[in-house]
């Protein structure tokens, strides 16, 4: 196997384009690394957001705990700088987009009898992302 193909095993998915995609898959990642109080991931967010980061920022945090509770095993994510996404960062990014879908893309990265305990923070971030008139699209 070339070092292209693992490539495109371990980052199935291209980076979103939407910058607001991108901002919060730079927070989750960096969240994800260096922990929920990173001071990079907060700086993002207010510079993405401007003072109205701080929602959008705590439902990220309580959404990022919620699934570290419930999984059933190691959510992937890639470094800050990587062009490309995990399937594991694809399905939480497209839950946010579309809570709808959202439920059946995050079931299988946790727990049977958890597995609906995310939607509702889910849920929640994309109607703050869409009432600031910033919904996520990737």
């Amino acid at each position: 196997m070339d070092d292209s193909s693992k490539l495109d095993t371990i980052l199935p998915h291209t980076a979103p384009v939407c910058g607001d995609a991108r901002i919060l898959l730079f927070t989750i990642r960096r969240m994800a690394i260096h922990g929920l109080h990173d001071a990079f991931a907060a700086n993002a967010m207010l510079a993405g957001y401007g003072m109205r980061y701080r929602k959008p920022l705590v439902l990220l945090r309580a959404l990022l705990v919620d699934i570290a509770r419930t999984a059933r095993g190691n959510i992937i994510v890639a470094p800050c700088c990587t062009p490309r996404m995990t399937a594991h960062e694809f399905a939480l990014l497209s839950a946010i987009c579309d809570p709808e879908i959202g439920k059946d893309l995050i079931h299988p990265l946790l727990k049977p009898h958890r597995a609906t305990s995310a939607v509702p923070t889910i849920t929640a971030l994309n109607e703050t992302l869409g009432e600031m008139g910033r919904p996520l699209a990737i």
